[in-house]
């Protein structure tokens, strides 16, 4: 939704959070409304939007980014899943990208095979991050599975290399997809009879050990997912998923099953991003104030869900702190305001401090907003939107500066509101007059 409307504006002004605007002749203002995703903008001759984060830097939770790294088994068992992958790809990235608004996904992959001289091509192969699907295309059509020695794998090695090898983002989902058929390396993993590593891997890689550092390193930001296409696996792989708290493990028994895992498991990440929007639009409606039992209760959620959606959208830096508890009436707060006084007489283009004290008995600081406007017979000709910390029983001057962006003599009002969360806590209309 877009409206417009037109008001005398000059001189530049913090809206929201996350929006500055420099304006030339004529503006009005401009809101957003983070929960309907409406938009209401004025029209100006010269208008130019900057970026400028505000005090509590909150960040829209727009272009969202995906990364997915595939860990896949290419020895010679796994060619008809890895063909199954191959000739779904575009439909699995198509299906994700329609569902999840803004969704800019980008896939990696870690091949693997075994150490020498069970196999000798290689252990691992990397192919990093790339937004580009036809190329994640041509490199899974080049994996060409090779015969393979003792039935293990190289899986450690594999996961090792996917947590510290790949590019990945600190500011993205991250979905880490083991695919295989046979067990890693190791005792505590097999009974089998031909596993030429039966003390485990090689370099001393441990695959609970590499999923427990990749969940340390990325907490609820990271995803893991496990795909065992043959019951050998059964055992071993879902120790591996268990080892991160959230881990998922699926048993596949037809190489066609596996992209349909595959998109499963991407629509299920997808569904997290729609609930961190949906948090990420209630915290900037609450100002960061509110109880969690109750927005659970608002948003739909188990208190559980939506305390790993804010550590999540923390992690990503989309906000800056933990929720600052239960929000409370007027009453209960306890703030005091003073507000200052305007002068009677105001000169054009010259600006003026507009004081005013507010004290915090309370025992937790409190977050409070201040607008300030001043109209003129022509409109609105300056603006201030401020947010302030005010400290646990602590008295604080704050100042407000202004400037009567008018050129000729004029009537003039300066509205002053001080807002905690949404709620007016103190409201004063000044008159005075500006002379040249």
């Amino acid at each position: 939704m877009v409206a417009f409307s037109t008001r005398p504006f000059s001189n530049e002004i913090s809206i929201g959070t996350s929006l500055s605007l420099i304006l030339g002749s004529t503006v009005s203002y401009l809101r957003c409304s983070p929960l309907k995703s409406s938009l209401e903008v004025t029209y100006a001759k010269s208008l130019i939007v900057k970026t400028q984060p505000t005090p509590s830097e909150w960040i829209e939770l727009s272009g969202v980014k995906m990364e997915v790294a595939f860990v896949v088994d290419s020895t010679g068992s796994m060619k008809d899943d890895i063909n199954a992958v191959r000739d779904s790809l575009f439909d699995i990235v198509d299906s994700i990208a329609s569902e999840t608004e803004k969704l800019t996904i980008r896939f990696a992959i870690v091949s693997y095979r075994d150490h020498p001289p069970q196999d000798k091509t290689y252990v691992t192969r990397i192919f990093d991050f790339t937004e580009d699907i036809k190329k994640v295309h041509r490199a899974i059509s080049k994996l060409d599975p090779s015969k393979g020695g003792d039935t293990p794998e190289a899986v450690a090695d594999a996961i090792h290399d996917a947590r510290v090898e790949l590019s990945w983002s600190r500011d993205a989902y991250k979905a880490l997809l083991l695919v295989g058929d046979a067990p890693p390396h190791g005792r505590d993993y097999n009974s089998l009879g031909d596993d030429y590593f039966p003390k485990g891997c090689p370099n001393d890689y441990d695959p609970k050990e590499e999923i427990r550092a990749f969940k340390k390193s990325y907490g609820e930001t990271a995803f893991v997912f496990v795909c065992g296409c043959n019951p050998l696996v059964e055992s071993s792989f879902k120790a591996i998923a268990s080892a991160s708290k959230d881990g998922k493990y699926y048993s596949l028994n037809q190489a066609d099953e596996l992209p349909a895992a595959i998109l499963e498991i991407l629509e299920g990440v997808g569904d997290l991003i729609e609930i961190d929007r949906r948090v990420m639009a209630y915290y900037q409606t609450k100002d960061g104030v509110f109880d969690i039992g109750h927005a659970a209760k608002e948003l739909d959620l188990s208190v559980r869900e939506l305390k790993i959606s804010i550590s999540r959208l923390m992690e990503l830096e989309r906000i800056p702190r933990w929720p600052k508890g239960r929000p409370l009436n007027t009453e209960q707060l306890g703030v005091r305001v003073e507000l200052g006084r305007v002068p009677d007489a105001l000169v054009a283009g010259k600006g003026f401090t507009y004081s005013m004290k507010l004290e915090n008995p309370s025992v937790s600081t409190i977050s409070i907003r201040i607008v300030a406007s001043l109209v003129t017979e022509d409109g609105v000709s300056e603006m201030a939107n401020e947010r302030h910390e005010i400290a646990r029983r602590s008295t604080r001057e704050i100042k407000v500066n202004l400037v009567p962006m008018i050129h000729k003599p004029s009537k003039a009002t300066v509205k002053v509101e001080v807002l905690y969360g949404t709620r007016v806590i103190s409201r004063e209309i000044h008159r005075t007059r500006i002379f040249e």
